[in-house]
């Protein structure tokens, strides 16, 4: 045999010689003890500090979403469920936020043959309105279920007033703006405002004014904030007097016949108190909202696609025809907490 034909021969028996030492060396003995897995893994595992620290680990910075959590339906799903196992937090850990709450709320409420339906809300997300939108567009995870605020004694008032003192130089003492191109407040929705509030504290809404006003409230004044506007005597809107506004109103009303009466309802209120009151609001700022929901401004899973849809003429009719609505505060008093 040629030596080198030999040479390579033995080359190939070392290497397959290392091949086998090495595989007996890194492979563990308890490696084919149960199948392809390491068992000894299993009390490996098993000895390891739990990483789920349960919601008592909240309390001392999230009390105020503690107290919603333990007085609603969800008391039984713990913060972990849906944040993410909490050990290392907040020191060395940033959990996270569900974004697709569509995909993160059907994995025990949507409905599926044999699954009980005595304890918790079945619904099809096929037809559940407003079809393939998420979830928190209407429901607080927190408290999904709008219960009426608690505004009522004279300490709660005064402690609210004292909150809203930074949002009277816009939104005006008794909620009414005082610019037509900001929103009036009063008697408006309270899940809503809170709900808004909670957006820009957050980001997800984006506005220069907003946006660092609302970061600086503690959440206990967004509740506060809300309940106050929401419990004061809303302003109708002034008869339209002029044969143009006449005219622009009756635009305006065929357009929402089309648009705008399945969620904000005939009169401009809403049956869901998580969305917004129109009736008497003001006109100016009512078109400005749908024009930033049709340029992605003010992006929304149920507004954005139908603002696309209009144009500047219909967005400034609709205005017109919500601020000419007489308002109600009957319908204001649910609150998403």
């Amino acid at each position: 045999m040629p030596k080198h034909i030999l040479r390579l021969v033995l080359l190939i028996v070392v290497f397959l010689a290392a091949a086998v030492a090495a595989k007996s060396y890194f492979t563990a003995p308890s490696f084919y003890r149960y199948g392809h897995y390491r068992a000894d893994s299993v009390p490996v595992i098993a000895g390891m500090a739990p990483s789920y620290q349960t919601p008592k680990a909240c309390q001392s910075c999230h009390a105020t979403r503690l107290t919603e959590w333990s007085a609603s339906a969800h008391k039984t799903v713990i913060c972990e469920v849906c944040h993410g196992a909490a050990a290392g937090h907040p020191q060395s850990l940033q959990l996270t936020i569900p974004t697709d709450t569509q995909k993160l709320c059907t994995q025990c409420h949507e409905k599926i043959a044999g699954r009980p339906v005595s304890s918790i809300r079945q619904i099809d997300a096929r037809e559940h309105f407003p079809a393939a939108t998420q979830c928190i567009a209407c429901h607080n995870p927190h408290e999904p279920k709008i219960a009426p605020p608690t505004l009522n004694t004279v300490a709660d008032q005064k402690a609210a007033a004292a909150s809203t003192a930074g949002c009277a130089s816009c939104h005006g003492i008794q909620g009414v703006a005082v610019n037509p191109v900001w929103p009036n407040l009063a008697g408006q929705n309270a899940a809503y405002i809170a709900r808004s509030l909670g957006a820009f504290k957050t980001g997800e809404r984006k506005n220069e004014l907003m946006g660092p006003m609302a970061q600086a409230l503690p959440d206990e004044d967004v509740l506060k904030i809300a309940r106050y506007y929401s419990s004061l005597s809303c302003r109708s809107g002034a008869t339209a007097t002029d044969k143009a506004t006449r005219e622009r109103v009756a635009a305006g009303e065929g357009l929402a016949a089309q648009q705008c009466l399945a969620c904000h309802g005939k009169a401009g209120r809403p049956v869901n108190t998580a969305w917004p009151s129109l009736a008497g609001q003001n006109a100016d700022y009512l078109a400005a909202a749908l024009a930033a929901f049709k340029s992605g401004e003010r992006p929304d899973p149920f507004m954005s696609p139908i603002a696309s849809k209009l144009s500047d003429t219909d967005m400034a009719d609709l205005g017109a025809y919500f601020a000419s609505l007489a308002c109600s505060n009957d319908s204001h008093k649910g609150i998403a907490r």
